[in-house]
């Protein structure tokens, strides 16, 4: 007989629009749970994510009042997890524990029962996880069956449950049947039924537990889904074919499996998650080569062993692989760890720290810090929640007098020593470039330095020619078709990682066009020794001194000074003032500095550029956020985000005027299970001067960015 034990995972991330919540449940979560109910035959798991159970609690109260009747009639079991979706091993052990038994607490809490079991997110498994979820409290995880395929596993050996340990604590691992879960619900009811069936001949006799687990989403609200699942019965026909021959087949949940099924014995699984997650974590440069091997494998008819012996890197990779995600998991791990020390020491209010630690958090829900097919890396507004929670989280500890006016640390962990400030209304990471990489607006949740690096991609040489009408292959990714034509002129890398006031030394002359498509090689980069910090009767002054060297202007003197102060209304200032001294040569070139704006919409029409002349309204020219071009004899510009209650005007002066401005949209180009597609990151502002020094002599630069925040109403007003 085979036991299906049959497991859905729900879940919407932090930031999410509330039509995606209203879209999933409408085509997913209420009509699986409609056909549920109709066959009572049927006994399965279910794992909300605590994002997703606060929404349904929120807006739709009726259904979980419907999940928790079936809970109560033994027809569903609740699985716990952790509470904002995290990655469990990227987390404290304080975080791994706290985030899982708040689940199991709020579940208890809504169905009456504390789970046993979990889901873990993106089943990213790392061993040390096992003594984090036992101490939680937790028997058993649902994990691929890829990772017992590392460790010698066929799948003929993935029936049950498996025990591992660590330090001493107990955990059941379950293992999903990839084959059984890759057909459901993609092949006709006859096919699985027909693959079930010959599992259970193959059984002789046997009880055997087959595991599916997968995305509850994939029952009506993936592409195409929906018409099929419902639409044309597929799910109604699974459950009652299943039904109709009770000594052959039954679908029950995951503790059935435990407390029925044979243990198979002791097993211990190396860091993975499922196949294509380890592949999107690896370097671009090498992700062909990757899939090249492993088809010429399977091409050789040694697909099993690939399975394997060949894989792709761990999850933390993509720490590595994007600076972006590592600064968001560095900055939520920077103030886990600051609210660990200020609650031993006592020095914060245990209703400051559990908010404090609350936004923290659901600043780790996975989805934003990864990128594949699916992940939300290169979705702005979702690290926009992502910040906006990290923001939240500094903020408490601000007001409760336990934040650190001026840090330093390698709170990146890059190697490097960098500087933080936590000003009134205003936080700052400075970087050992000279630069700011973390730019929080406290008022609006607003991080003005959050944009995405223009990188390589390995599906980029695919959008690269669509145009050209090639054929795909045989992968996911392969079958993605364009959202719009002309994206491959919007393949654009940048020459470095992406800064706030992060400035270049360029060709004299260099044409706006070639600093759009990042084609040129710049002089020199200046090089900062480390910061020297002071109050002053104003504000504060953040002062770097380096040099920068070329071989036809040798060495350039350096020094950049910020300074960060309050307008009248108190809205934050940030003045940067730069000194160039030609020490030996002369020296000629553009000098160009970055100023960032990473907001939500480059095409809204309440979210827009202005500018205008010295002494003129800053309303002589207009665009859209999403624009780029020069804007001559302009020597401000307004940055205005109406929805956010943002604006701030940009303004550029100096011992030489400024010879242009220039502004430039950040748009990146990237992969969703709906297309390829042209994504909004941010704007660039770029003063430029032209500077031709003789040896001693001087040029001075300043750029001001005066800003307002200010609440909705009060911009319609």
């Amino acid at each position: 007989m085979i036991h299906l034990l049959f497991a859905v995972h729900n879940h919407q991330p932090v930031g999410n629009f509330d039509f995606i919540f209203e879209r999933a449940y409408d085509r997913a979560y209420k009509p699986f749970l409609d056909v549920l109910e109709k066959h009572p035959g049927v006994r399965i798991s279910i794992h909300f994510s605590g994002i997703l159970l606060d929404w349904l609690e929120k807006n739709r109260p009726e259904y979980l009042r419907a999940v928790r009747a079936l809970r109560e009639a033994g027809r569903v079991e609740v699985l716990g997890g952790g509470y904002y979706e995290p990655i469990l091993p990227m987390l404290t052990e304080s975080d791994r524990r706290g985030q899982v038994e708040a689940l199991s607490a709020r579940i208890e809490s809504l169905f009456g029962a504390r789970p046993r079991g979990m889901w873990l997110a993106e089943r990213v498994w790392e061993p040390s996880l096992v003594s984090s979820i036992a101490d939680a409290g937790i028997e058993y995880v649902v994990l691929d069956g890829s990772h017992f395929k590392m460790v010698g596993k066929g799948d003929a050996d993935l029936e049950g449950w498996f025990e591992t340990e660590d330090q001493g604590r107990r955990l059941k691992l379950l293992p999903i049947h990839d084959a059984v879960r890759d057909t459901i619900p993609f092949r006709t009811v006859e096919e699985v039924i027909a693959r079930l069936r010959g599992m259970n001949d193959a059984a002789n006799g046997r009880r055997v537990q087959v595991v599916f687990g997968d995305d509850g989403e994939k029952f009506g609200d993936w592409p195409d889904t929906y018409d099929s699942v419902y639409g044309q019965g597929w799910l109604d026909r699974f459950f009652a074919a299943m039904e109709s021959e009770p000594e052959v087949f039954a679908i029950r949940p995951l503790r059935e499996g435990i407390d029925l099924g044979a243990g198979q014995g002791l097993v211990y699984l190396p860091p993975a998650s499922y196949g294509e997650m380890m592949a999107w974590a690896q370097d671009a440069r090498d992700l062909p080569g990757f899939r090249d091997l492993r088809r010429f494998l399977w091409d050789a008819g040694r697909g099993e062993e690939s399975e394997r012996f060949v894989r792709g890197t761990f999850w933390r990779n993509f720490l590595a692989k994007y600076p972006e995600s590592n600064r968001m998991h560095k900055q939520a791990l920077r103030l886990s760890l600051a609210i660990g020390r200020l609650e031993a020491a006592g020095k914060i209010s245990s209703g400051a720290a559990r908010e404090a630690r609350h936004h923290v958090w659901q600043s780790q829900c996975n989805c934003a810090y990864w990128h594949g097919v699916f992940g939300g890396l290169y979705l702005p507004h979702l690290r926009f929640a992502i910040y906006r929670h990290l923001i939240a989280a500094q903020s408490v500890l601000a007001a409760a007098g336990e934040a650190p006016e001026w840090e330093a640390s390698d709170w990146n962990f890059d190697g490097r020593e960098e500087h933080l400030l936590d000003a009134p209304g205003l936080f700052a990471a400075f970087t050992a470039d000279g630069a700011i990489d973390q730019l929080w607006l406290k008022r609006t949740g607003l991080n003005l330095s959050d944009t995405l690096t223009r990188r390589r991609e390995a599906y980029h040489t695919r959008v690269a020619h669509l145009a050209d009408g090639s054929e795909g292959g045989t992968k996911l990714e392969d079958q993605i078709a364009a959202k719009e034509s002309g994206l491959e002129s919007y393949l654009v890398y940048d020459k470095r990682t992406r800064e706030n006031f992060a400035e270049w030394l360029l060709p004299p002359g260099l044409p706006f066009e070639q600093y759009r498509v990042q084609d040129f090689s710049p002089l020199a980069v200046p090089v900062f020794g480390a910061p020297a910090f002071k109050k002053t009767a104003k504000g504060r002054e953040v002062r770097f001194t380096g040099t920068a060297a070329t071989a036809e202007e040798g060495v350039l003197d350096v020094v950049k000074v910020f300074s960060l102060t309050s307008s009248s209304n108190n809205g934050p200032v940030i003045e940067v003032k730069w000194d160039v001294t030609a020490r030996d040569k002369a020296a000629s070139f553009r000098f160009v500095s970055e100023s960032l704006f990473c907001l939500l919409a480059g095409n809204a029409p309440d979210r827009y550029l202005s500018w205008g002349t010295p002494g003129g309204d800053p309303g002589e020219g207009r665009d859209i956020l999403a624009s780029r071009g020069q804007m001559p004899g302009a020597s401000r510009i307004a940055v205005t985000d109406e929805w956010l209650g943002f604006r701030a005007e940009v303004s550029a002066s100096g011992s030489l005027p400024p010879a242009v401005l220039w502004r430039d949209a950040i748009e990146t180009v990237s992969q969703s299970e709906g297309g390829y597609e042209r994504v909004y990151q941010g704007t660039v502002i770029a003063p430029v001067w032209d500077v031709e020094l003789s040896p001693g002599d001087s040029a001075a630069f300043a750029l001001r960015v005066a800003m307002e925040e200010r609440a909705l109403e009060e911009w319609k007003g």
